[in-house]
Formats: C-alpha cells, structure tokens, sequence
C-alpha cells in the first residue's frame, strides 16, 4: 500500500525518514533523501532524535527557512545555487593553470 502524502505541517512532532522525504522532496525519493540528508546534518540540519524515533518537524522547518533565508510567511529570497552532489567543486590547478597561459597579456 503506498502512503498518502502529506505536507510537513501535517507530520507528527517527531517524523520518519519517510514521511519527510515525501513532504520535502515528493513521492518516490526516499534514496535520494537518504543520500542528501547526510550532507544537511553537516549544515546543521537537526539530526534524527533515537528515542523519539525521528526528526523534530518543527526544526526540519525552520533548517529550511534559515537556508532559503525566509523571514515571513510572505517574504521569499531566492534559494542558492544547488549542490552538484559527488562532484568536485574545485578546479585542479593544472586547470587554472592552463586557464591563466590562454590569457592575453594585459
């Protein structure tokens, strides 16, 4: 049977990994959710409480609304640019290196 969804301000106190990878990113993205979750929690993402048995909902919340810098129920800035996950950010210095030799001089 699949679950029905329902949006975070419907989740118990403490939810599941399941139930906040629907609210958050949709049906059929709980992989996906496992994966990025991990990279969250080393932003300060609240961490899944053991002896509730999941995450406090209130702080998924507010995770987001610090991250999208949301201030009001009406104020929305722009997101950042996303994670490229598993890839390299930094460019190797052979790179930059050839970059800077294909440069003019001034």
């Amino acid at each position: 049977m699949t679950k029905r969804f329902r949006p975070l301000h419907e989740l118990p106190l403490f939810a599941g990994e399941d139930d906040l990878a629907m609210a958050v990113l949709g049906p059929r993205q709980l992989r996906h959710w496992k994966q990025v979750v991990q990279l969250l929690e080393e932003r300060g993402f609240p961490k899944r409480d053991t002896l509730m048995g999941g995450r406090y909902t209130p702080a998924v919340k507010a995770f987001f609304d610090r991250e999208y810098r949301v201030k009001g129920d009406e104020q929305i800035s722009t997101p950042h640019v996303p994670a490229r996950l598993g890839a390299s950010h930094g460019r190797s210095p052979a790179a930059l290196g050839a970059r800077e030799k294909r440069r003019p001089p001034d």
